[in-house]
């Protein structure tokens, strides 16, 4: 039997018109890109069409994620071509 969260996850993802797989497979890529400082500071919030959403921590993180935006931006889309832009955006990282 499935548990609850994977249940809601598809879900919501279903209503979305997101597959979770490829949220899964996003989240991965994401984390052989950042060191684990980085992955500390950020988590992925949301793909939305051809770009990603992700959440920073902290003004400085902002800043230091959007230095490393076109580099990451560069080896995300040789794993996953679709990908067109990265946007960060501030909050709480659980």
């Amino acid at each position: 039997m499935d548990n609850i969260k994977n249940i809601v996850n598809t879900v919501i993802g279903n209503l979305a018109g997101h597959n979770p797989d490829r949220h899964d497979k996003v989240e991965r890529i994401w984390a052989n890109l950042l060191n684990e400082k980085e992955l500390k500071h950020t988590k992925i919030i949301g793909i939305k069409e051809d770009g990603l959403l992700v959440c920073v921590d902290s003004p400085a993180w902002l800043y230091q994620m959007r230095i490393r935006q076109t580099k990451i931006l560069k080896q995300l889309k040789d794993e996953i071509p679709h990908i067109k832009y990265i946007r960060f955006k501030m909050g709480k990282i659980k």
